[in-house]
């Protein structure tokens, strides 16, 4: 029933993979960590690659981990991250390694991808959380402000306007209130074709625009006209062009129409006040001498002319080059001991004809030791006739013999106890560059090219802390032992001798490899409530009322009135987010999700599925089971897939998810007590085999219900609809 949950194969080889962490600590502040192996020389590291609304925020810090770099830098991104590309962006192609993406927002979501080398940065899905709006709305409003500064367009329409009602405050607000209304009218009606001005023809108009108003200004007071009409004309033009004006502030240039009002709102408030305040500065100066309007009208329509015709030569505003910060990386040796050749897929040493290597693979809920061993080397131990071949009758008790010799050679220490040893496997091996494989069928071997492949598994509780592996002897061999070391983040290698035996290894990782297994519970819609806001929405109500009805509210005239309405209602908005609290909906618990909802409840139950089959014991996998399935398909869903992430071939190797991810959720319709939805998401996990680590990644298409039981989600059934190798 469950056959999207089938085995993990191999596809193909991945050297040791470099790992980017990103996380959201506070609204738009990122902790960026990403580590890569030592093997990579300091001129091929790595930097992240983050939307162009993102720059670092501080300076990058380096820790010496074991085999690996890891670096660290604070970011700071003006828009969020779901929905956006994120990767490491490597100086040389050839030297790209596989990457680990992890990423988690403050909004719950939590995305992790794998991405091969040479693919680029990786687009993360929408989020799944529901929007905030009370953020949104202040991200709008800070938009529309933050570009009015920018601008010096908008500046010298400032210094004309105000020019324009030097005399009278009433012309000022007049004028403004046009230029919003035509924005509004603009936006809207770009909205409704579906296509607007570029950024440059926008702006173009509105210093035309400002031009004219500067040549009115001039005029005797008396004389002027369509100043509102001017004003009109050039707002209806730049909300035309709003969607592009907007592509570099906090909503991007694919912000819904009602983002666009409100970031309208935001220039508006910021219009109001900084004319108002030019308004009464030049009315000063004016007084004192008409030279000086004339010289300011002069400069204001000069300047806008200037930058009319600097924008229809550039293309558009000018955008401001985010900082990227140098990366100072450590010198090390591109090739080491402790790690393989820099871009190789292996993550031991090469080392093909040594007699006998020794891979210790650290894991959660096992220790692994691997050993391969070149017959040609112990023939005469091994009491084998010099025929050239080994016959397939005698390869069983030559396999047992020499699983046998591996145990009494080699002694294991788990954080101070020594741990039961398991024989998983003992097999004649086919041997290339990509790994390593055990013969499907036996056939005779030569002797001289013959290598068996040794897999002794020590159980453990959860992760060690601390492992050494020791080799009491070293049978036939006069040399030495190739060992290495192997955990899920890093790869130390060493030379094992009569003389220095042993390798240790510490628990030092960035990450708790134990895979966690949570409730999804079942959460009603909220309602938020922006607690400082609303007493200046109140406010601002209560000025719009009085300025529509025409009544004097603190002495203000009613156009004033309305005027202070707009900029209380963008100050509400600004300080909405910075305490406000949530309202649950009574009744909205449990009813049949959105599909951002289905997806969100689908990406913390579909990897909860393959973190519990990563546990050993079936206690273990079916306790955690059965957080995400319901009691009636729990057995079939053990039963079936209880071994889906071991890999057969690869010796009985099992597979750590790295990444589930949730590509799609539609079609969701009420079932019963629960819903139902058509998804298709991808799983890939990575499994160390002899020292190579392999990677695969399905993709699945299925339908899957769910019901709420006892306050939390849990799968029903999964019927699959297709599924396929993506690599």
């Amino acid at each position: 029933m469950l056959a999207a949950l089938l085995p993990i194969l191999v596809l193909a080889d991945v050297g040791p993979p470099a790992h980017l962490l990103i996380t959201e600590q506070e609204s738009g502040e990122y902790l960026v960590r990403w580590r890569v192996p030592t093997a990579l020389p300091p001129r091929a590291v790595p930097t992240p690659d983050l939307p162009e609304t993102c720059e670092p925020a501080g300076d990058i810090s380096v820790d010496n981990l074991a085999g690996a770099w890891l670096f660290t830098q604070d970011w700071r991104c003006e828009t969020g991250l779901a929905g956006q590309a994120v990767g490491l962006d490597y100086p040389f192609a050839d030297l790209a390694l596989t990457t680990v993406v992890r990423v988690d927002l403050l909004s719950g979501d939590r995305f992790a991808h794998v991405i091969s080398a040479g693919e680029g940065a990786w687009q993360l899905p929408e989020g799944t959380a529901a929007p905030d709006r009370v953020l949104a709305a202040r991200k709008a409003v800070i938009s529309g402000a933050s570009h009015v500064l920018a601008s010096w367009v908008h500046l010298a329409f400032l210094v004309v306007v105000g020019l324009a009602g030097a005399g009278r405050s009433s012309t000022t607000i007049r004028l403004v209130s046009a230029f919003t209304l035509g924005q509004l009218g603009g936006a809207v009606g770009a909205a409704l074709i579906g296509r607007g001005l570029a950024a440059a023809p926008a702006e173009f108009g509105l210093a035309v625009a400002v031009v004219l108003l500067a040549r009115e200004t001039l005029r005797p007071e008396e004389a002027r006209h369509r100043l509102a009409e001017l004003s009109l004309l050039a707002g209806g033009i730049h909300g035309l062009g709003l969607a592009a004006l907007l592509a570099g502030t906090p909503i991007g240039s694919d912000a819904s129409l009602s983002s666009r009002i409100l970031a309208v709102l935001g220039m508006d408030s910021l219009h109001l006040v900084g004319a108002v305040a030019a308004a009464s500065l030049l009315r000063i100066l004016v007084r004192r001498s008409q030279g000086i309007r004339r010289g300011i009208s002069y400069a204001a329509g000069v300047g806008a002319m200037a930058l009319a015709t600097g924008l229809a030569v550039a293309g558009g505003a000018g955008e401001a080059g985010a900082a990227t910060g140098a990366l100072d990386a450590p010198v090390e040796s591109a090739v080491s001991a402790t790690s393989g050749m820099a871009g190789s897929q292996r993550l031991a040493p090469s080392t093909p004809n040594a007699p006998v290597q020794s891979f210790l693979a650290v894991e959660p809920f096992e220790i692994r030791h691997e050993v391969m061993l070149r017959i040609a080397y112990m023939q005469s131990q091994l009491e084998i006739p010099d025929t050239g071949t080994i016959g397939v009758s005698r390869q069983p008790e030559l396999l047992q013999q020499l699983a046998d010799l591996v145990l009494s050679s080699t002694q294991l220490e788990v954080d101070g106890a020594a741990p039961e040893a398991v024989v998983r496997r003992a097999d004649f091996m086919t041997v290339d560059p990509t790994g390593a494989l055990p013969r499907a069928n036996p056939v005779p071997e030569e002797v001289r090219e013959a290598v068996v492949g040794i897999v002794v598994a020590y159980p453990t509780p959860g992760m060690a802390e601390r492992a050494s592996l020791t080799w009491s002897r070293f049978p036939g061999i006069d040399g030495a032992v190739a060992a290495t070391v192997i955990d899920p983040e890093t790869v130390e290698s060493q030379v094992l001798t009569a003389a220095q035996p042993a390798v240790a290894w510490e628990n030092n990782l960035l990450e708790d490899p134990i895979p966690a297994v949570e409730e999804i519970p079942v959460e009603p819609a909220r309602l938020p409530v922006p607690i400082l806001s609303l007493p200046l929405i109140l406010l601002a109500v209560a000025f719009l009322v009085a300025g529509l009805r025409g009544h004097k509210l603190i002495g203000m005239r009613p156009s004033a009135s309305v005027a202070a309405a707009r900029v209380l209602l963008a100050l509400g908005l600004l300080v909405g987010p910075v305490v406000q609290t949530a309202v649950a909906l009574p009744g909205s618990a449990g009813r049949t999700p959105s599909e951002r909802q289905a997806r969100r409840i689908l990406a913390g139950l579909l990897p909860n599925i393959y973190r519990a089959l990563e546990y050993r014991e079936e206690g273990a996998i079916y306790d955690r089971l059965a957080v995400s399935v319901t009691g009636e398909t729990l057995t079939d869903v053990y039963l079936e897939h209880s071994r889906a992430l071991e890999l057969e071939e690869r010796g009985g190797a099992q597979a750590r998810v790295e990444a589930v991810e949730v590509l799609e959720a539609a079609d969701v319709e009420s079932r019963g007590d629960g819903f139902a939805v058509r998804s298709m998401w991808t799983v890939g996990g990575m499994v160390t085999h002899f020292g190579h680590r392999h990677f695969r990644q399905n993709r699945y298409d299925a339908v899957i219900e769910i019901v709420p039981v006892d306050e939390v989600w849990r799968i029903r059934s999964i019927e699959v609809l297709d599924q396929e190798r993506v690599r």
